[in-house]
C-alpha cells in the first residue's frame, strides 16, 4: 500500500479547523441533455504504442481524423496508463498543428509529478502562445491521496479565444454537474499547493521508479506475459498475454477473473482501454505488497500454462 502525503493531509486538517474553511457546493438539477451535447462535440483519439520506443502523434493521421465537428486535441501527458512523457519539441509541434487546424488543445497532466525516467515533464500551457490550451490536474495521483477525488481546469488563454467562444462559462457550468464533489477538502487546496515540500515530490519519484524497476524485473521470469517498455512516469506496467501459452484461458477478461479467484490477485483487462489481451498492473504499493502479487501471479501462470 501506498502512504499519501502527510503534510497534504496536515494542511486539510488544520485549514478545515478555522472559521473561514468555506466549502463550495454544486449547482443542482443542471440539465443532462446539455452534458451530452458538451461531450459529443469532443472526440477523442488515443495513439498507444506499447510495443515501441517511439510515442510520437503521427501529425498526418490526426489532420486525417479532424472534420468540422473536431474542436480539439486532447493529449494524456504523462500518459495513463502507458507511462510515456511527450518531449518539448513534440509538445511544441502538436500546438503548431492545433493552430494551423483552428482547433484548441486539452491535456490531460494528472501523473505530472510523477515523472521518474529521462525525459523530463513539460507542461502543455507552455505553448499557449501558439494555441489556447485547457490542462487538467489533480491532487490523487501527484500526493497520493486518490479517495479526495479533487482536480482542477488550468485555462491558458492569451489571445481571450475562450472568453469570446463563451468556453469558460460552458466549462463552469460542466464542472457544476456533480452531486457529490469532494467538498470537504476544497477549502485546503491553495495551501497544499503552495506549501508541499519539494522533498515529498522527491520521494516519491524515487519510490516509483524503483517498484518499476522491479516490476519490469520479475515479469522477465514470466514468459506468459510480456513486458515491452518499462513506464517513464504513472504508476502502471502493460503486459501483452501470450495466450497461446494459456490452456484454458480464451481473452484478457478470463484471464484477469481467474487471476482474482484462484490468486486474490486483481488487474485491469486491456479491454477496459479498448485494447484485448493486455493487462495493467500496478506498481504503486510497498516492496512487500509487490513481491507477494509478483509471486502469486508467477504461481498461476505457471500452473495454466502448457
Amino acid at each position: 500500500m501506498t502512504v499519501g502525503c502527510k503534510q497534504a493531509i496536515e494542511l486539510a486538517i488544520e485549514i478545515l479547523a478555522t472559521p473561514k474553511a468555506n466549502i463550495l457546493l454544486p449547482k443542482p438539477g443542471f440539465p443532462w441533455d446539455m452534458v451530452h451535447a458538451i461531450y459529443n462535440k469532443f472526440e477523442v483519439r488515443e495513439y498507444t504504442f506499447l510495443r515501441e520506443k517511439n510515442y510520437e502523434i503521427d501529425f498526418d493521421s490526426v489532420r486525417s481524423l479532424v472534420d468540422e465537428n473536431t474542436c480539439a486535441i486532447l493529449i494524456i501527458n504523462p500518459h495513463n496508463p502507458n507511462g510515456n512523457t511527450y518531449s518539448e519539441a513534440h509538445l511544441k509541434q502538436l500546438a503548431e498543428l492545433a493552430r494551423e487546424l483552428k482547433i484548441l488543445v486539452v491535456s490531460d497532466e494528472v501523473f505530472r509529478w510523477t515523472v521518474f525516467g529521462n525525459k523530463p515533464f513539460v507542461p502543455m500551457a507552455k505553448f499557449s502562445s501558439i494555441v489556447p490550451v485547457i490542462s487538467l490536474g489533480s491532487l490523487s495521483k501527484g500526493w497520493s491521496v486518490p479517495g479526495w477525488r479533487t482536480g482542477w481546469l488550468a485555462l491558458h488563454d492569451l489571445d481571450g479565444a475562450f472568453q469570446s467562444k463563451k468556453i469558460t462559462s460552458a466549462l463552469k457550468n460542466f464542472l457544476a454537474i456533480d452531486n457529490k464533489p469532494p467538498t470537504v477538502i476544497q477549502a485546503a487546496i491553495p495551501t497544499i499547493l503552495e506549501k508541499t515540500p519539494k522533498e515529498f515530490f522527491e520521494r516519491r519519484k524515487a519510490f516509483l521508479k524503483e517498484k518499476a524497476d522491479f516490476a519490469f524485473d520479475k515479469l522477465k521470469d514470466i514468459p506468459a506475459l510480456t513486458c515491452y517498455l518499462k513506464t517513464e512516469a504513472c504508476t502502471f506496467l502493460w503486459t501483452e498475454l501470450n495466450l497461446s501459452m494459456f490452456a484454458h484461458i480464451k481473452n484478457d477478461e478470463e484471464f484477469c477473473e481467474k487471476l482474482a479467484s484462484e490468486e486474490n490477485l486483481v488487474l485491469l483487462p486491456g479491454i477496459a482501454f479498448g485494447l484485448e489481451n493486455w493487462a495493467r498492473h500496478s506498481i504503486d504499493m510497498d516492496i512487500f505488497a509487490l513481491e507477494d502479487a509478483f509471486a502469486r501471479l508467477k504461481s498461476f501462470c505457471d500452473r495454466n500454462c502448457y
